[in-house]
């Protein structure tokens, strides 16, 4: 899967969370599903995009913030691959996908 990292913590069902697992959804909303790595991708691998800097943001309420700002502009095409702006999710082993063509959160 992957996640969002560097959250402001926060209780969910009773848990600290610093995290946001990132799931495409259905122009309709009635399904979701996760975005996964593809295989081979290391495990904790920053997910990069080609022609973007790639600089984390501090933990905390920042990070949080830059997630709004981009997230109108994330999606899953009908090939199935995750993309910003229409950059493709990266890693060392390639594109991350969904199952699910749709707007990504």
């Amino acid at each position: 899967v992957i996640v969002l990292c560097n959250l402001k913590p926060r209780a969910m069902r009773g848990i600290k969370s610093e995290g946001m697992l990132l799931c495409s959804s259905s122009p309709d909303g009635t399904r979701v599903a996760p975005l996964s790595p593809p295989e081979g991708a290391a495990l904790g691998e920053l997910v990069t995009f080609d022609g973007w800097a790639s600089e984390p943001v501090a933990p905390g309420n920042k990070a949080g913030k830059a997630f709004d700002r981009v997230a109108e502009d994330l999606s899953v095409g009908e090939q199935g691959v995750a993309t910003f702006r229409s950059v493709p999710f990266q890693t060392s082993a390639g594109a991350c996908t969904s199952e699910i063509p749709g707007k990504i959160s």
